[in-house]
């Protein structure tokens, strides 16, 4: 690196760290609590990756759990099941047939529950019906993600405990509040913020069971997992979007973790239909798995990239910085990193990623075609 580089990128990546969690403190604060559960993967990726930057660094974090949830287990959720295509759906098929059981055991008559007559997801939407989240999600982020891939006959799923899930909050809103407050001494050019006084949340129960016919269980799993994709990318772009009134950077890290993984699944989820034709033969499910662009064809990810966004760092894997001298400005969002990566301002490098996660999820949207209602 140049002399000038030398200097600037180890300040550049301690200003994009000082952001982040100065936005991701008042997001865990402020967010409706039916929906802080979305941003639990993310913020416990994030704590983990700056503990781990800090002790590249020669500083320490200890990440204190205090309960059975670890906050390195749970960061792998924001990568939408990490697992196989077969060990996805059947993580999905379980955490569906486990909260069908503990709803199914809440009725006055659970020997009702083959009739189908209880509810066992809900699904959150805002005014304009976009599907923002759902609980069957906020039930698989508290699940290991080992017990819960083993079929039916192996799997083992825990109830979640209010007061372990509690505390888990707690531990990661500390870690968050004191390295925001660690670093509130450095001075910087941007102060982000986040307001969400207009949001206005609905929501509506349904019956899993209804959405399937005989022999036709896979086709019930995949909408049930594209619908954690639609809701993790109605997240982002009617929540997160729409409320983050000043956004330093953290915004565009959420959405560009969001389209990769997305697409990385989608893309799984395409090959798993077309070589399990017989099983999973709904023609509209293979039009919409075939209309989606996995190919990269608008230069939007790169792996190196991909790494800045899921780490703290600045630099590719041989120690070379990922901003050229032309491009450093610490009073850009990511400090020139998207004009010496993609050629494209800031700006208009999110904004072709929230048209391609708009894309995605109009189409999902259209497909899974939940009948979402709104008060008269």
């Amino acid at each position: 690196m140049s002399d000038v580089l030398d200097v600037a990128i180890p300040l550049a990546e301690i200003t994009v760290i000082k952001r982040d969690f100065d936005l991701l403190k008042k997001l865990i604060l402020m967010l409706p609590n039916e929906l802080k559960v979305q941003m639990v993967p993310y913020s416990a990726l994030f704590c983990y990756e700056v503990s781990q930057y800090l002790k590249d660094h020669g500083h320490t974090i200890e990440l204190e759990q205090t309960g059975r949830y670890s906050i390195k287990d749970i960061r792998q959720k924001a990568k939408f099941f990490d697992l196989s295509v077969n060990k996805l759906l059947q993580s999905v098929e379980n955490v569906d047939e486990l909260q069908n059981d503990y709803f199914v055991q809440m009725m006055k008559f659970p020997e009702l529950g083959p009739w189908n007559v209880h509810t066992n997801l809900g699904i959150y939407y805002d005014s304009e019906r976009h599907i923002v989240g759902n609980t069957h999600y906020a039930y698989y982020v508290f699940q290991d993600e080992k017990m819960i891939s083993q079929p039916k006959e192996a799997m083992s799923g825990h109830e979640l405990i209010g007061e372990e899930i509690k505390a888990f909050g707690y531990d990661m809103g500390r870690i968050i509040g004191s390295i925001s407050d660690g670093l509130s001494q450095i001075s910087d050019f941007m102060v982000a913020d986040f307001d969400v006084s207009s949001l206005k949340l609905f929501s509506q129960d349904f019956n899993t069971k209804r959405c399937v016919t005989v022999g036709n269980d896979k086709y019930k799993v995949i909408r049930l997992f594209l619908l954690h994709i639609l809701s993790s990318i109605g997240f982002m772009l009617y929540v997160l979007k729409k409320s983050i009134i000043r956004d330093s950077g953290l915004l565009l890290r959420l959405e560009y973790i969001t389209y990769h993984f997305a697409l990385l699944r989608l893309d799984g989820i395409s090959n798993y239909c077309k070589q399990n034709s017989k099983e999973v033969n709904d023609t509209k499910l293979t039009e919409l798995l075939g209309g989606i662009d996995y190919t990269d064809a608008k230069g939007l990810r790169k792996s190196e990239f991909r790494n800045c966004m899921m780490h703290f760092g600045l630099k590719a894997k041989d120690g070379s910085s990922l901003i050229d001298s032309a491009n450093v400005d610490l009073a850009k969002p990511f400090c020139g990193l998207i004009e010496s990566q993609f050629g494209k301002s800031y700006e208009e490098y999110q904004s072709n990623i929230e048209a391609e996660l708009e894309s995605i999820f109009d189409k999902v949207s259209k497909y899974l075609d939940f009948d979402l209602s709104l008060p008269e």
